[in-house]
């Protein structure tokens, strides 16, 4: 295969360690000019652009960014895929907000073009964003990480997402059981995890929406799997406690 090599010039900011570990100035690095050369889509030279230009070839292509500063990519460690449509939402209580309009929100997931037209959706505003990493909760439907799955392998992003599991204490219509949750979990996971730049995460919603038995089954799809990863929440206020 052909090489294929770019060039972006602009100031750039990336990081290289934990600050608390090693300290601030150690930490980052910083080019007010910099150069960042790309062959076949993969990071190959970055530093200052007057010790990389001289080296670098008269025919490759130089996009230069004035003004302007490159980053890494943003790394989103909490989003909902099925609440994309209701961003903005009144701020009620935690369960009368997931009561009035999140679960009803989630129902639509059921629909797989619906789910397929909100992952697009999701996941360009993600890159719009500058966010390329996420660890994203779909709906209770696995047609919702399918599409979600699908839509980012295509792009060849770095995601990690999982059904959510929640057999209690929700709606009929958004209610899983313990045994389905576990199996449906597990063929998701057969099917994406480790695919190309793609994890999977076990995705029991909250305790209140999980019985113990279905709890119980999430902490053994983490011990058939041990490279998963596991998401929850935690309680908010003393009305789900």
């Amino acid at each position: 295969m052909p090489l294929t090599r770019k060039a972006y010039r602009a100031a750039i900011l990336h990081s290289l360690a934990d600050p608390a570990e090693v300290g601030i100035e150690a930490s980052y690095e910083y080019f007010e000019d910099g150069l960042l050369v790309v062959d076949n889509g993969r990071i190959s030279a970055l530093g200052h652009a007057r010790d990389l230009l001289p080296s670098l070839p008269a025919e490759v292509e130089i996009t230069h960014y004035q003004d302007a500063l490159i980053t890494p990519g943003l790394i989103d460690t909490h989003i909902h895929l099925p609440q994309t449509g209701m961003v903005g939402a009144y701020g009620e209580q935690l369960l009368d907000w997931l009561n009035t309009y999140t679960f009803p929100c989630e129902r639509q997931f059921a629909d797989k073009a619906h789910a397929e037209e909100v992952a697009d959706i999701f996941i360009k505003e993600l890159l719009r964003n500058g966010t390329t990493t996420a660890l994203v909760f779909g709906s209770v439907h696995p047609q919702s990480v399918n599409a979600f799955f699908e839509a980012a392998e295509k792009l060849d992003l770095r995601m990690i997402a999982g059904k959510v599991m929640m057999d209690r204490n929700a709606p009929d219509y958004l209610t899983d059981t313990a045994e389905s949750g576990y199996q449906e979990s597990k063929a998701l996971i057969e099917r994406w995890h480790g695919k190309g730049r793609l994890h999977y995460a076990v995705t029991p919603r909250f305790a209140p929406t999980s019985t113990p038995q279905q709890l119980a089954l999430a902490g053994q799809l983490l011990g058939e799997y041990p490279d998963l990863y596991m998401q929850t929440h935690i309680s908010e206020n003393k009305q789900e406690v």
